[in-house]
């Protein structure tokens, strides 16, 4: 029998810690536009230890999906 794998994909707070994990992608995209939602703070999606994307709030109550195809999220 093998052991129990971690589900990849996770969301973390603005202080870098694993909220939640994830299966896929898109659950772990729509989880990240909830939480930012709610908390009115960033959230980021990471694959491993990578950071894929990141949920920010704008100022009018809404949230944009960053999912690295700018400048501000290569590393």
């Amino acid at each position: 029998m093998t052991g129990r794998k971690r589900p990849s994909y996770g969301i973390c707070d603005s202080k870098g810690r694993v909220i939640e994990r994830y299966s896929t992608r898109y659950f772990a995209e729509q989880a990240a536009i909830t939480w930012a939602t709610c908390k009115r703070a960033s959230v980021t999606i990471r694959l491993g230890r990578r950071i894929i994307g990141a949920a920010r709030p704008d100022g009018n109550g809404r949230v944009c999906l960053d999912e690295g195809h700018m400048k501000e999220l290569a590393l």
